[in-house]
């Protein structure tokens, strides 16, 4: 009976032993819940920017200098798959197609072809709201337009000396074309001031007006930027009386600016664009470097230089910011003078 017992145990501590011996050997075996391990790195590609047409708000007509420099933009910017589609909303001196780029999605797919010192004047005079000007985004520009004061080739006066000396014989009776009474209204009573001359600011709706207004003889000068005046200065149709820059501009080697003519008149807009409010810090980074890379392609400094007629300097994110700040403190010393024309 003893030995039976002892078989027994011998034989249950074999078995004992085999289990042991097996259980040591599993595989653990996948989880089919279907909860990932949390040790291993998520492979999901994440989709990144930009997945779909980036729209490009336009506040001015087809043919003017905003129009051409948006366009300029979309044609060698570099989206990957998607393209940058200009719309133009023209009416309210710009604001309209700046609220549509203000009130979107702040994804990263809306922009506005954005002048800083238009929109600051707009604020001054209480036809934006300050709450607007300072949350709209100012991506950064391309671009310094410096303005110039035109007359026909036919027109009896062809140099600054010779307008100074018809409007101090004839003071009030000549006409000057801008657009619009804001910004380049300030700019045309700049001009007055600096030359001691009085003349008749004539508002219009948009640039191609100006210049139809200047060809037609309805006025008898146009204060309009530099790529404005370039196409009619080299087909011989515009006289260019001064560029209001410090230093002579690449494409009017033969003009002398009001500086060189001992007159301290410079202005001009920084053309640039703009996104909506709250748009994330790295989308706008992302875009901003994307500007400045077209920026920095050789082919499109020889367009914007020999086919448009811009000027180009480079103004980032946050000196375009402080630029746009800057105008609310500049201008009202001008709107108080330009109130009196």
């Amino acid at each position: 009976m003893k030995s039976m017992k002892k078989v027994f145990a011998l034989v249950l501590a074999l078995i004992m032993s085999l289990s042991l011996v097996a259980c040591g050997n599993e595989t653990a075996k996948p989880d089919s819940s279907g909860t990932p391990d949390s040790s291993k790195p998520d492979t999901s590609a994440e989709e990144t920017y930009p997945t779909k047409d980036v729209q490009m708000y336009i506040g001015y007509g087809a043919g003017g200098g905003s129009d051409l420099l948006a366009r300029a933009l979309a044609k060698y910017i570099d989206l990957g798959d998607q393209t940058m589609v200009c719309t133009n909303l023209t009416g309210g001196s710009g604001t309209i197609a700046m609220m549509e780029c203000w009130n979107a999605e702040p994804d990263g797919y809306s922009m506005n072809l954005c002048l800083p010192e238009s929109f600051a004047v707009q604020v001054l005079n209480d036809s934006m709201e300050e709450d607007v000007f300072d949350k709209l985004i100012f991506l950064a520009s391309p671009v310094y337009d410096v303005n110039s004061l035109n007359v026909l080739s036919t027109s009896d006066i062809q140099t600054t000396e010779d307008l100074i000396a018809y409007a101090t014989e004839h003071p009030g009776e000549l006409t000057i074309a801008g657009v619009g009474s804001g910004v380049n209204k300030l700019w045309a009573v700049e001009i007055m001031q600096k030359l001691g001359i009085e003349l008749q600011y004539i508002p219009y709706e948009d640039s191609n007006a100006t210049r139809a207004a200047l060809l037609g003889g309805q006025v008898d000068l146009l204060l309009c930027q530099s790529c404005e005046s370039k196409t009619y200065y080299d087909s011989g149709e515009f006289t260019i009386l001064g560029v209001c820059a410090n230093e002579k501009v690449s494409f009017f080697p033969d003009v002398d600016t009001f500086t060189e003519q001992g007159y301290d008149i410079v202005s001009g807009i920084h053309r640039g664009f703009a996104m909506t409010p709250d748009t994330p810090a790295e989308i706008v980074a992302d875009m901003e470097s994307r500007v400045k890379a077209v920026y920095d392609n050789p082919e499109f400094q020889d367009y914007m230089h020999d086919t448009l007629g811009f000027n180009t300097v480079w103004t980032g994110h946050d000196e375009y910011e402080a630029l746009a700040a800057q105008c609310l403190k500049d201008f009202p010393a001008l709107m108080e003078a330009a109130a009196n024309y």
